[in-house]
């Protein structure tokens, strides 16, 4: 008699998810990191006694082949994306690409079709400064610059951004230094600026921003605010392109030739083009090609008349996305993605089937929808540690039919006024409705209907997905047995939660640097903490601190009561500087004469020739000098080094100011007579803690 199975296995979708934890696990496993291994063995060792005793050892196989194949694939992405290393000058030329953002002082572009010392190379971002005319778009760009490596993963996170747009160097170059010569611009470049330029012309500049980034993901033209209201109010995944824009996409190709009564292979064919130009326009993007594949995939169903897996269209197109770029894996936007289409599918139906005995129908679709979609992304909006709004079903309830409406008219509109500059007229709707999602998300914003996401610890995350699938209805055994599956995950979910959040108080200094800013995070033995400047990596590292808020800030340059109040989520009381607006009570200027004192931390700056040479601070009987480099030359070194012997401390943290240290780049530590130096760019992210008196340094990367 054939034994009912407890799971329809799928042989595509498990296979990959199997290679999607092989890929994702494999950087710490064989590091030997304990939380891996632990990981690894929790989740594998049942797995594997279960497909024992019911002897599928052909699955048994299959799953954890494709485990340690995984485990290659992680080492073959981390090699090729490895770039050569050049010390000191070298020669480049390249080409400035339409990733290019400009400022007042300076503009940062990103140039390709790289030579490097006359050998072809990888893209560089470049920050030139002003000084003669600044390059365009399309144009050819020769210089000499000391080139830095940008590394792939900062504070164990992956730099998505740079890894997806194929960036390995940066550098900074001042106009004068440079020679232009012209040169012609892409196709897709073109069709980008020509949709951007009639956007501007037709839109304010907040919903012009707004429209691009909907468009093509792009959210270089959105605000603090913009950005902020649409996170807090939960509809921040309509700002990157995804399953719904494509969704929507296909249904007005698609439905548009069906409705010309087009033949059903011809519907295909443009609409599958269609998919491809537009992915391609979106720089390949991997939320686009993952929604772009299982699009194909479901016209591929109904053109052969097959049913339609979803699960297993999920898994082929994640396949082909990690095949060819496998550090993908740990794309936060990928694993958003992929987590949304998992969680509508698996959380749905038992949804739906709530929701419709207290809604009608098409209410009861749209808040199972969005609330399935919500609880699946909510690992990954920690990650950004964004906010997650109790009302975000109500939220997307009132704009997702606004927006399916808005999405498709927007992008008819936008590449018709690309085409026809004259026809940009078309285009005033579409500020309508982005006003109305706007006022919408900006009430919904502020709500006290919502709070702070911490990052996730990896553990805790497989452990959350663990826990959802055992809720779904792809679990097939007794009621009695889902109960004990999904206690059993949610006490693992618990443990492995407290056991991540607990933190032991030491003394230490964390170095963080972050496209050429450097922050400092001080943490005191009773759980006090100052930071000197800040920086895009300082959300991440309060969280592997699992530090909720900081209690100190103190900057070598200017603090303006804006920027202060961008911090106040961090928690700071004080906020000290040399100079700043006295108009916020937090802020204080501090005498140069003087010492303060701010809870664990004494400090003062140390002023020469009317500037500050930095800021020297004890605290725990340690003492740190952090150097202004930026108002030091080569003609201060004297009064540097004077500054150095005089005070004696435990660390020195010289900034970018290579004439301060003959060896370092970055940052130099100097233990009381034994000279240490260390380099950012080989060795990363630091933590320097101090126990019994001795100093320690650790790699956080």
């Amino acid at each position: 008699m054939k034994t009912k199975r407890a799971i329809n296995f799928r042989y595509i979708f498990y296979p990959f998810l199997m290679f999607l934890f092989g890929i994702t696990v494999a950087r710490s496993l064989y590091s030997g990191e304990a939380w891996a291994i632990v990981i690894v063995l929790l989740l594998l060792l049942p797995l594997g006694g279960m497909l024992i005793y019911h002897k599928h050892f052909k699955i048994l196989a299959l799953l954890f082949a494709f485990f340690f194949i995984g485990n290659g694939f992680y080492f073959l992405g981390e090699l090729s994306a490895r770039a050569p290393e050049y010390s000191g000058l070298v020669s480049v030329t390249g080409r400035v690409s339409d990733d290019y953002e400009e400022g007042q002082y300076f503009a940062v572009a990103v140039i390709n079709h790289v030579k490097i010392n006359g050998e072809e190379g990888d893209k560089i971002e470049v920050r030139f400064s002003r000084g003669g005319d600044m390059p365009e778009v399309g144009d050819i760009v020769s210089f000499e610059a000391e080139l830095t490596n940008l590394p792939l993963f900062s504070l164990g996170s992956l730099n998505s951004s740079i890894y997806r747009a194929g960036i390995s160097y940066s550098c900074n170059v001042n106009t004068q230094d440079i020679v232009i010569m012209p040169g012609s611009i892409h196709f897709d470049e073109q069709v980008r600026l020509k949709i951007k330029d009639a956007l501007y012309s037709r839109l304010s500049e907040e919903n012009a921003g707004i429209a691009y980034a909907v468009l093509f993901g792009d959210k270089s033209g959105l605000g603090f605010e913009v950005k902020t209201a649409y996170q807090n109010s939960g509809i921040v995944h309509l700002l990157t392109v995804s399953g719904l824009h494509v969704g929507f996409l296909i249904s007005l190709v698609y439905g548009f030739l069906k409705l010309c009564r087009a033949n059903k292979y011809v519907a295909f064919g443009v609409t599958t083009a269609v998919i491809l130009a537009y992915s391609f326009l979106c720089g390949m993007a991997p939320s686009v090609v993952r929604a772009g594949v299982m699009g194909i995939i479901v016209m591929l169903a109904g053109l052969f008349g097959r049913r339609y897996d979803s699960l297993n269209s999920l898994g082929a197109s994640g396949f082909i996305i990690l095949i060819c770029s496998p550090l993908t894996a740990f794309d936060i936007g990928f694993l958003m993605s992929l987590s949304c289409v998992c969680g509508i599918v698996l959380l749905y139906p038992t949804f739906i089937k709530l929701f419709k005995r207290i809604f009608p129908y098409w209410a009861a679709q749209y808040i199972a929808v969005s609330l399935s979609a919500q609880l699946a992304i909510l690992p990954f909006l920690a990650a950004f540690s964004s906010t997650f709004n109790l009302l975000s079903f109500v939220v997307n309830l009132l704009v997702v039919p606004l927006f399916s409406i808005l999405f498709p008219y927007l992008f008819v509109t936008a590449f018709l006024s690309a085409m026809l500059p004259f026809m940009s007229f078309s285009l005033v709707p579409v500020g309508w409705g982005l006003a109305a999602i706007a006022f919408t998300a900006s009430i919904f914003a502020n709500t006290t209907a919502q709070f702070k996401l911490r990052p996730f610890h990896f553990v805790v995350t497989a452990f959350f997905f663990l826990m959802v699938y055992a809720l779904s209805q792809f679990v097939l055994i007794k009621p009695i047995n889902r109960f004990f599956l999904t206690a059993a995950s949610v006490l693992c979910l618990c443990c492995s939660f407290g056991f991540t959040s607990m933190r032991t108080f030491k003394s230490q200094a964390i170095y963080l640097y972050s496209y050429g800013q450097e922050s400092i995070m001080l943490l005191s033995e009773s759980g006090q903490s100052m930071l000197i400047e800040d920086n895009f990596l300082l959300e991440k590292s309060m969280s592997l601190q699992n530090v909720d808020q900081l209690d100190f800030y103190l900057t070598l340059g200017d603090m303006s009561e804006t920027k202060a109040q961008q911090l106040d989520e961090y928690g700071f009381v004080r906020y000290f500087c040399a100079n700043g607006d006295n108009s916020k009570d937090s802020i204080e200027e501090v005498d140069t004469s003087k010492i303060y004192f701010a809870g664990d931390f004494a400090f003062r700056y140390l002023p020469f020739d009317d500037k500050i040479l930095g800021a020297y601070i004890s605290f725990d009987q340690h003492d740190i000098f952090v150097v202004a480099d930026i108002n030091l030359n080569y003609n201060n070194l004297d009064q540097y080094k004077q500054t150095i012997k005089l005070y004696n401390p435990d660390l020195v943290f010289v900034g970018e100011n290579t004439a301060l240290a003959d060896e370092s780049f970055l940052t130099v530590s100097s233990c009381r007579g034994e000279s240490v130096t260390f380099d950012f760019p080989s060795q990363g992210n630091m933590a320097f803690v101090w126990s019994t008196e001795k100093l320690t340094v650790r790699r956080i990367d």
